[in-house]
């Protein structure tokens, strides 16, 4: 009896040995696989190296100064309230609030998210100054009246945006450190159901361009009656990055130079598209013999101005969407090495008249993970999924 109990311990013994064998070759293996390779820069040399986080919260930088988020990995199809996971963007956001020391700023187009909602009203509750800007073409909607009357009553002050034109910017400035910004709304639409990015900038000059846009809307000055501020190129671990506002920056121009200065590729993802100039200046790269590419939002491919067919008669690869909500991304990405994103549909309106914002971003690796983002939407264009 007593050797049998020995020699069944000596075998479990055994098997767990070769169990944590087996477990500490995986380890290992996953480190290799997620440490990402940094690029060495005086601003980081004290820094340790980055692990790769997930496609959710890419680090694009070896110091993590700029972050690229995609709501995209965690949609689910169909979406149902009671059967949602948490959203990586919408809790990073919540962590920078919670971290918040001195100031949040908030411009948002439409905002519907209690999570959020609460986590601003807690930074306000222990001393953090909060401040809002929203469009108010959303308070029809009772989740959104609901949700802004209920920071108004905790003493969050917001001004909103009543005229005819859209308020659409979507950015947070976070202790004048931090600034977020990109195509998403804080709505659960937004967050649980359509392709969006963010870009988390952890730059003190970043955060003053963005304050400084947010402090005249906050004062009620929106559109052409905005003042112009100069706009410096920043250099974030080697990387440049341009910041524009529309409609006083006259957006259009800046995404045209880069078009026409493209040499071999240029891809977007568009929500909506119907500015002719940018539209022609694809057309000629793709008769110059680059490869031009792009998806559409479906519901707008077919819409008033659309420039779908015009793209697709002068030899430009466009497709719809093949996602059963929406895409709303307004990216484009030249020669693997240029991102241009945020809020700025092209579209006259945007360029014009709505409040907007938008990054050019000269890096290969930040392209790389926008590049990825437009491969997997131009598959699933070709091959749409069943949408019940």
């Amino acid at each position: 009896m007593t050797r049998r109990r020995k020699k069944q311990n000596t075998g479990i013994l055994a098997w767990l040995a070769r169990a944590a064998i087996f477990l500490i070759m995986l380890v290992i293996a996953a480190i290799a696989f997620t440490v990402d390779q940094v690029k060495p820069t005086s601003d980081t040399q004290n820094s340790p190296p980055t692990l790769r986080p997930t496609s959710t919260g890419r680090t694009a930088t070896s110091a993590g100064l700029i972050k690229i988020y995609f709501t995209t990995p965690d949609l689910v199809y169909p979406d149902k309230r009671d059967q949602r996971n948490a959203s990586p963007l919408e809790q990073a956001v919540i962590a920078d609030i919670a971290a918040a020391k001195r100031s949040i700023d908030v411009a948002v187009f439409d905002f519907d998210l209690n999570e959020l909602g609460e986590a601003l009203i807690a930074a306000k509750q222990r001393g953090v100054t909060v401040r809002m800007v929203i469009d108010s073409e959303n308070l029809a909607a009772p989740e959104v009246s609901e949700i802004t009357g209920r920071l108004s009553n905790a003493g969050v002050p917001i001004t909103f945006d009543d005229r005819s034109a859209f308020m659409h910017n979507k950015f947070l400035v976070i202790d004048s450190q931090i600034a977020w910004m990109g195509s998403w709304n804080m709505t659960e639409n937004d967050t649980f159901r359509n392709n969006n990015n963010m870009l988390r900038l952890r730059s003190q000059l970043a955060a003053r361009s963005f304050q400084e846009e947010f402090n005249q809307m906050f004062d009620g000055i929106f559109g052409p009656k905005k003042a112009i501020h100069q706009r410096p190129e920043i250099i974030l671990d080697q990387t440049p990055i341009r910041i524009y506002f529309s409609p006083e920056d006259g957006v259009a121009k800046y995404i045209l130079a880069e078009l026409q200065q493209a040499k071999k590729s240029i891809r977007f993802m568009a929500f909506s598209f119907t500015a002719d100039p940018i539209a022609q200046a694809m057309i000629e790269q793709a008769k110059a013999g680059l490869t031009v590419q792009g998806v559409f939002e479906r519901q707008n491919a077919s819409g008033t101005g659309a420039t779908f067919a015009e793209l697709q008669s002068g030899g430009v690869d466009v497709l719809e969407d093949g996602s059963c909500y929406i895409l709303h991304h307004k990216t484009i990405i030249i020669d693997d090495r240029i991102v241009i994103t945020g809020s700025y549909n092209f579209t006259n309106n945007a360029e014009r008249s709505n409040d907007e914002s938008l990054v050019i971003i000269s890096d290969p690796e930040v392209a790389s993970i926008y590049q990825a983002e437009f491969e997997r939407i131009h598959t699933q264009a070709t091959s749409p999924l069943r949408c019940q």
